[in-house]
C-alpha cells in the first residue's frame, strides 16, 4: 500500500511541478516587452462581428468579427523580437446570427458594410460589354452555354430542367457555387438542394431606368433585363461608379468574411 502511496505523491508532484513552472512562463511571457506592445494594440485590431438581419422571409449576410490571436501572434514575432503588424494572427468571430443557419431566407441585398453591388445577367451583348470592360458579373447558365469560357463572370446554374446535369458540369470545372437565382415556382427546388436563395433588389429594364438608376446603392443585387441595351448599361455603370461602389461577383457580396 506505501508503494502506492508513495507513487501517488511522486505524481502529485509532478503534476504540480508542471502546473506551477507553466504558470512561472506564463507570468514571465506576460512580462516581456513585445507580447505588452501586442497586448497594448489588440483592441485597435479588433472587429465586431455582425449578426444577419432577419425580416420576414428575407435575410441580410451579417460579417465576421476579428480579434487578434496574442499567443499566435507573439510566438510568430519571437524570432526577431520586434512588433511587426504584418505577422499579427487573427481568429475569427461567427455572428450568432449567420446566414449558413438560415438557408430557408431569401438574400435581396447584401451587407451594405462591403459598399458593392452585383449584377445579374442573362443577354449576350451585355456580357459582352461587361467582358470587354472587365467587369465583373453573375451570368445565368443552362445546359446550353454552361461550358463557355466568362473571364469575369461567375456562373449561376439556371436551367431547372436539366439542373443535376448543369451542375456536375460545374462541378467538374470547378465552377459550382451554393448560389441559386429565384423566379417564379423554383424556390422550393432550390431549397430542397440547401442552396442560398438570391433575389434580385432591383429589376433594370429600358423602360424604368430613368426612374430606378439614381436609387441603386450599396448590397443592392441587380437584375439586367434582356432588352437593357448597351447605351443604358452604361448609364447604369456611370451611376454605379459615381456612387463610389464597387461591383463584385454575388458569392463576394454575400460572403459573411470581410474584405
Amino acid at each position: 500500500m506505501n508503494k502506492y502511496f508513495k507513487a501517488f505523491g511522486l505524481l502529485s508532484i509532478l503534476c504540480f511541478s508542471f502546473f506551477y513552472t507553466e504558470k512561472i512562463a506564463k507570468f514571465m511571457q506576460s512580462k516581456d516587452p513585445l507580447y505588452v506592445s501586442i497586448m497594448t494594440v489588440k483592441d485597435d485590431y479588433h472587429e465586431d462581428a455582425v449578426d444577419a438581419v432577419i425580416d420576414n422571409n428575407y435575410i441580410v449576410p451579417g460579417l465576421i468579427g476579428m480579434e487578434v490571436n496574442v499567443d499566435k501572434s507573439f510566438q510568430n514575432m519571437q524570432d526577431y523580437g520586434y512588433f511587426v503588424e504584418n505577422d499579427l494572427v487573427f481568429d475569427e468571430v461567427i455572428p450568432t446570427v449567420s446566414l449558413s443557419n438560415h438557408l430557408d431566407k431569401i438574400v435581396k441585398k447584401g451587407n451594405a458594410l462591403k459598399n458593392s453591388v452585383a449584377l445579374i445577367v442573362k443577354e449576350d451583348s451585355l456580357i459582352t460589354y461587361l467582358e470587354e470592360m472587365g467587369i465583373l458579373y453573375n451570368v445565368l447558365v443552362t445546359k446550353e452555354n454552361v461550358d463557355h469560357q466568362y473571364t469575369h463572370g461567375l456562373k449561376i446554374n439556371y436551367d431547372f430542367e436539366h439542373y443535376d446535369e448543369v451542375e456536375k458540369i460545374l462541378k467538374s470545372n470547378k465552377e459550382n457555387n451554393s448560389l441559386c437565382f429565384i423566379t417564379g415556382g423554383n424556390q422550393e427546388f432550390c431549397k430542397q438542394r440547401k442552396k442560398v436563395l438570391v433575389e434580385e433588389s432591383l429589376h433594370i429594364q429600358k423602360s424604368n431606368l430613368s426612374s430606378l438608376y439614381k436609387s441603386v446603392s450599396t448590397g443592392d443585387i441587380l437584375y439586367l433585363d434582356d432588352n437593357l441595351g448597351i447605351t443604358n448599361l452604361k448609364l447604369l455603370i456611370s451611376q454605379i461608379q459615381f456612387k463610389g461602389l464597387n461591383i463584385v461577383h454575388l458569392n463576394d457580396l454575400l460572403s459573411e468574411a470581410r474584405d
